[in-house]
């Protein structure tokens, strides 16, 4: 029997600019639904920004944040000033330290720092909110929400379900399941950014005591991904990339020719939006044999579908996608394979450096979860179908998906998991059919809805606009107008039409 959705099975729709999916304060996606609106979003337009009252936490600042950290600002006196607000003392003094001059810290509940300055000072403005953007250090918005209620500034908090008894350890030990791992090797994380940074600080921190400072990236990662690797490399350390994941050879003698210089290989599998499969295994038996940390985060196929952590030193996850097919939680996971060799060197390290999500995030993650593999595998089947039907017509140019992908049946987990996340390309202009799509369109994957996003518009603005940019993501095999596709759950035959009806109108 198809699984069962939980809500009004009309989100094969248009969606008014800034609605936001779920119908929840806590949701994570908000409808962007033309390329005009994508443009003005990019450019912060008011007409859009005054739309998008929630959207993705990490890029979107959400209204009980701001309302939050605007009731602390006045309590404190600091008229003219505006801040963050960070749920730990080490990421706060990790923060200021790296911004230097120009902030200053403020301890405003236990565990709860809110991190100040000149709101006239713009540049500092951009600056420390790319870098909460790209570690994932922020305050949830159900945090926030409790503490409103706390100080009688909200009446209660939203009305959802929770598993609230036991919700740690019943997401450890369901995660340890899925990965493949004991509980105690789970960490589950603030977000999948975190999860990432987290691990990024461990691996960074015990390889530049041995004098190891080379760290490759295969294949094209995503945004924040990307950022950290460019912005938290010491002055002594190298980032080299080889975009192309499907030449294993190149790639082994890529890896080999670090030799004792390797610190980390990272890489995505699938990756993101491409959804190729490296040859998983080969790499880390290269990546071994020099001593390197292997790095893998398979988000987009989701570790219901795919098992890397037989490959991987350190597996670091978002769980927003798939685990929270809700779309209404940020949190993410990290887990080292106790099998590495430099399991010793990590576990440790990155215990130190990753934020511990929030209770009540934990909670409904906890809720989500018990659907979670029903929901995922039918979000799975229909992404096959779909890539199939978009395969055979005449308006698609290209299909990227990792089932297709020779390497993929190596992690998969079955035969009819290759992941939720299906992306075109088109003969077109994307306009008219985006336009025209009646799904959700905006960021994120994973979701129990039909989610659609002109991804490299919302991820790197700065390439798609520019001749030179297009340049380069044609000259590394991505197309500029690439729309990535997360399949939901609603009856197939009723996506088909949708995206047929668009594609007609090419």
């Amino acid at each position: 029997m198809p699984f069962q959705c939980a809500y009004n099975m009309s989100s094969l729709r248009h969606f008014p600019l800034g609605e936001p999916c779920p119908a929840s304060p806590h949701a994570v996606v908000s409808s962007l639904p033309t390329m005009a609106d994508v443009h003005s979003y990019e450019q912060h337009e008011p007409r859009v920004v005054k739309a998008l009252e929630s959207g993705y936490p990490r890029f979107v600042e959400h209204t009980f944040i701001k309302e939050l950290i605007f009731f602390y600002l006045n309590r404190a006196g600091l008229q003219g000033c505006a801040g963050v607000l960070i749920p730990s003392r080490r990421a706060t003094q990790e923060l200021a330290d790296y911004i230097g001059k120009g902030v200053s810290t403020l301890k405003v509940e236990d565990a709860l720092f809110l991190v100040y300055f000149d709101k006239s000072d713009e540049m500092l403005s951009q600056l420390l909110g790319k870098i909460v953007q790209h570690t994932g250090c922020g305050i949830s918005s159900r945090q926030a929400e409790d503490i409103l209620v706390m100080h009688g500034l909200h009446d209660t908090i939203f009305e959802e379900a929770y598993i609230h008894v036991g919700a740690q350890n019943k997401v450890e030990s369901d995660l340890a399941a899925l990965i493949g791992c004991e509980t105690k090797d789970v960490l589950v994380c603030a977000c999948g950014m975190n999860a990432f940074y987290a691990g990024f600080r461990a691996v960074q921190e015990a390889q530049l005591a041995k004098g190891r400072t080379k760290w490759l990236q295969l294949g094209w990662l995503y945004l924040d991904s990307g950022c950290v690797l460019k912005e938290f490399l010491s002055e002594s350390e190298a980032l080299e990339c080889c975009y192309n994941t499907t030449n294993t050879e190149s790639l082994i003698k890529k890896i080999e020719s670090l030799g004792d210089a390797l610190a980390c290989v990272v890489v995505e599998c699938p990756t993101n939006p491409l959804a190729q499969v490296p040859d998983l295994g080969r790499i880390a038996e290269a990546v071994r044999r020099c001593g390197g940390v292997l790095m893998v985060d398979p988000t987009i196929g989701s570790i219901y579908n795919v098992d890397v952590l037989t490959h991987a030193d350190i597996l670091v996850t978002s769980l927003t996608k798939y685990a929270a097919y809700e779309a209404d939680v940020m949190i993410g996971a990290l887990t080292i394979n106790p099998s590495s060799p430099h399991y010793g060197d990590l576990v440790l390290r990155t215990s130190s450096y990753y934020q511990p999500a929030y209770s009540r995030d934990l909670a409904r993650l906890a809720y989500e979860m018990d659907k979670a593999p029903e929901a995922v595998a039918q979000m799975c089947a229909n992404a096959r179908l779909l890539a199939d039907f978009l395969s055979g017509h005449a308006a698609v140019k290209k299909v990227h998906y990792a089932g297709d992908s020779e390497h993929f049946v190596k992690v998969a987990r079955g035969a009819d998991t290759g992941g939720a996340m299906v992306a075109i390309e088109l003969h077109e202009k994307i306009q008219p059919f985006f336009d025209a799509l009646n799904v959700m369109k905006g960021p994120s994957f994973g979701t129990k809805f039909t989610l659609a996003c002109p991804f490299m518009y919302l991820a790197h603005y700065d390439l798609v606009t520019t001749d030179e940019g297009r340049n380069f993501l044609r000259s590394i095999g991505i197309d500029p107008d690439l729309i990535r596709i997360s399949v939901g759950t609603e009856p197939i035959l009723e996506i088909i039409e949708v995206f047929e009806e668009a594609l007609a109108c090419l």
